[in-house]
């Protein structure tokens, strides 16, 4: 929920957000927002308007780093005021960034932050020279030891925290027998089916994160278009499907300008104004029942290493991570 350029917890786009959530109030899927948004009361006073409806999952990503020159401790002021709002808040430890916050030290600090204000933490990626968002196995294993030590549920995922808040299966780890594939061809998928697997003749990253959540089976593709979230099926808007979620976002004008922002660097979003989904119950209402490369026509890049043909899988194209819902439970 938009999740762009922008940030759905300041003034100039929570109007939007709870535009958004009071749409949803009825939808029955966890709902993420993803906020660094500094303390507001006139923001908090909006979001109470929403407040009750329990799908909905905050994580605060909290990093030490001070974005927007809005401080550690006016960040925590501002996710304890969001966890007397909401059933449901995490800390997201996004981004550990090498030699700038990824210290013991620093590391402990954000643990300690969760441990006293919700008790949960997602772990972010540790970002590379070029941005890449992977964490390095040291900084991990001791994240999850400072978590198990305080005693915070810690997941690698924010669709496994959703889950488990939801009591839902994990819809990125509980995979398994096809289903929905008439939802799916109806959306203009070519694909083939088997017991275990949905295989589509060609489409991009972002396809096989949509139809693996949408079949609830793995997923494979022969022809790789993009490594990029955008979906290949037809629409008026782009659509677009992370490894855990589907986004409905706006970018604004306005936004926190982290220095290590990777929006400004996505084509297809940088800093400008472009509407990114809808609705989800709206999708069969403004595909055109086709599957193509148009959305991914336009873009000058696809973000494809080279020798990166080839049939390709999740596992292929994004770093999986052990689910621990079933730690918690």
């Amino acid at each position: 929920m938009n999740d762009t350029y922008g940030d759905p917890f300041i003034p100039e786009q929570v109007a939007n957000t709870v535009t958004k959530l009071a749409e949803l109030r009825t939808h029955q899927a966890p709902i993420a927002i993803f906020t660094k948004a500094g303390y507001h009361p006139d923001v908090l006073a909006r979001l109470a308007e929403i407040a009750d409806n329990d799908n909905i999952i905050v994580y605060y990503s909290l990093t030490g780093l001070d974005e927007g020159g809005i401080s550690f401790d006016e960040r925590l002021r501002f996710i304890a005021a969001l966890t007397g709002l909401f059933r449901n808040v995490f800390v997201f430890t996004r981004p550990i960034i090498r030699r700038r916050n990824d210290s013991p030290e620093h590391l402990r600090r954000l643990a300690q932050a969760a441990a006293e204000l919700t008790g949960q933490l997602v772990l972010g990626g540790l970002h590379d020279a070029k941005k890449r968002k992977q964490i390095e196995r040291p900084v991990e294993l001791r994240l999850l030891d400072y978590c198990d030590e305080l005693g915070v549920r810690a997941f690698h995922k924010t669709s496994c925290a959703a889950a488990w808040t939801r009591q839902r299966r994990c819809w990125v780890h509980d995979i398994g027998a096809p289903g929905k594939i008439d939802v799916a061809a109806s959306l203009g998928y070519r694909l083939q089916v088997g017991d275990d697997r949905v295989v589509l003749h060609e489409g991009s990253t972002g396809d096989i994160n949509f139809v693996r959540m949408l079949t609830g089976a793995e997923v494979y593709v022969d022809n790789l278009l993009s490594n990029y979230n955008l979906l290949t099926i037809g629409a008026p808007r782009k659509l677009e499907m992370t490894s855990s979620w589907f986004a409905w976002s706006e970018n604004i004008d306005t936004c926190l300008d982290c220095s290590y922002c990777i929006i400004k660097q996505i084509e297809y979003l940088k800093k400008m104004q472009v509407r990114i989904g809808v609705h989800p119950t709206r999708l069969p209402e403004i595909v055109d029942g086709e599957q193509s490369a148009h959305a991914l026509s336009q873009l000058r890049g696809n973000k494809l290493a080279p020798g990166s043909g080839g049939r390709k899988r999740y596992g292929d194209v994004r770093i999986e991570k052990p689910c621990r819902v079933a730690v918690y439970q």
